[in-house]
């Protein structure tokens, strides 16, 4: 699937660890996945992805809510891959029919699994991965599967592993989108250095740093957490299903030229929803701003009400409103006056329901010097702190961290 939209904008829908139709998350994803299909079919979002973790002991029943769930919705694009929970029990094989039955139709993209054999202690054995590339709008998405080529079970701790083929196909891969222009998207259940084996990870972390990753959008945290290296951002969102770190909703990850912007969307705040896709953050750059006295701003904006209903504008440092357009039908758009010394920016969209949204950053300023590579490339070690306006806390509730033993 491809598009000419512009800016590529998704949904993070995070780890759910279904267990029964019932339950808290079960019905919030399906609040969540009313919401999200609404947005894309208003052209607004790409696809939703969901990062793995999608049922708490990988059965077959625990799947069945997730696709009945996506059932009612099978207009939306969806993309998902595995985590260590879907291997709970040594196996994978409820995970397969999942993929086959989701990813294999129309509404996962027709991706199957490709088969490796991989060496263990006896004999090589034949192993399904679950890995897989699709365009969208300009970005080349690379959808990884850290758990198939692993020795995961539980009660026996995590193994995060790769496997020789799929590393393979990964550089290939990220050699292709350059020579094609495209920068890339990385979608993984969790950090590059998650993984077990010390070469996997130099390795991951290495072919990330050495091509135009904009982006690695994870799971397996449980918190929403941005950590940017001064090249590519590494997002993780709430989870769904075992949350600690407030109220549930889904993270909003987009690239618009050369930014890379992030922000969490609770469920329990009403549309519309907006975020500045240009010029960058300080905190997420990875150019510098272009000198001048005038910048262009462009926003994202998530409503159900028809574009010509909404008002948008723009401020610096509270200053005077200045009248955002729109620029296709999911970013609107102003040049904006930026005098020496200016500081923030926000943005301010109301669709004529009532509501309206804001987010106010901090842009970078034209002197700005990309940092030198981090000692621990591909890891949480550069997070940023606390940062309520995307919604992360900064206090790391998770349960592989400060957070309960789920």
């Amino acid at each position: 699937m491809s598009g000419t939209r512009g800016v590529f904008a998704f949904a993070h829908i995070g780890d759910l660890h279904l267990e029964q139709p019932g339950d808290r998350n079960a019905i919030d994803l399906r609040a969540i996945l009313a919401e999200v299909d609404g947005l894309h079919q208003s052209g607004l979002l790409d696809f939703a992805y969901l990062p793995g973790d999608l049922a708490e002991d990988g059965r077959a029943a625990q799947y069945k809510i997730l696709t009945d769930a996506l059932a009612a919705h099978s207009a939306l694009p969806v993309r998902l891959i595995a985590g260590d929970h879907d291997r709970q029990h040594g196996r994978m094989t409820d995970f397969d029919a999942l993929f086959a039955q989701v990813m294999g139709s129309r509404q996962g993209g027709r991706h199957q699994p490709r088969g490796h054999y991989l060496p263990r202690p006896q004999t090589p054995i034949y192993v399904p991965h679950y890995y897989y590339a699709e365009t969208f709008a300009g970005v080349r998405c690379l959808f990884l599967d850290m758990i198939s080529a692993g020795y995961g079970q539980k009660g026996f701790g995590l193994d995060f592993r790769l496997g020789p083929c799929q590393l393979d196909w990964l550089g290939s891969e990220l050699a292709a989108a350059d020579r094609d222009g495209l920068p890339c998207a990385v979608f993984t259940h969790t950090y590059p250095d998650d993984l077990t084996g010390p070469d996997e990870k130099a390795t991951l972390a290495g072919l990330i740093r050495g091509h135009n990753v904009r982006l690695v959008e994870m799971g397996h945290t449980h918190y929403n957490e941005l950590a940017h290296d001064g090249r590519t951002l590494y997002a993780s969102a709430r989870s769904v299903g075992q949350n600690e770190d407030g109220a549930v909703g889904y993270a909003v990850g987009a690239i618009d030229g050369a930014v890379t912007s992030w922000r969490f969307k609770p469920l329990d705040r009403k549309l519309p929803f907006v975020m500045i896709t240009s010029p960058a953050d300080r905190r997420l750059a990875a150019e510098p701003l272009v000198a001048g006295g005038t910048i262009t701003v462009r926003a994202l904006v998530l409503s159900n009400a028809p574009q010509e209903h909404w008002s948008c504008h723009a401020r610096v440092d509270g200053g005077p409103p200045h009248p955002m357009h729109p620029v296709g039908p999911r970013t609107v758009e102003a040049q904006v006056p930026w005098p020496g010394g200016a500081h923030r920016l926000s943005v301010t969209a109301a669709d004529g329901t009532g509501g309206s949204d804001a987010e106010t950053i901090e842009p970078v300023s034209c002197a700005f010097t990309p940092p030198p590579a981090p000692k621990r490339p591909g890891s949480d070690a550069f997070r940023t702190q606390a940062w309520p306006g995307k919604g992360i806390r900064g206090d790391q509730l998770g349960p592989n961290r400060n957070g309960r033993d789920w």
